[in-house]
């Protein structure tokens, strides 16, 4: 039986990575995850759009 990963498990797993962010508005980002909530607003350093 596979294992499953819970979304934000997976994110925080991610921390301390360089992450890319695609919004549905088709604006995107690129930078290193430093921290998250229980609402999933990112905190991003090193950001580039």
């Amino acid at each position: 039986m596979a294992s499953q990963i819970l979304p934000l498990e997976l994110i925080d797993r991610c921390i301390g990575s360089r992450i890319w962010v695609v919004m549905k508005t088709d604006r995107e980002f690129t930078g290193t995850l430093t921290g998250f909530d229980d609402f999933v607003n990112m905190v991003l350093e090193d950001v580039t759009e």
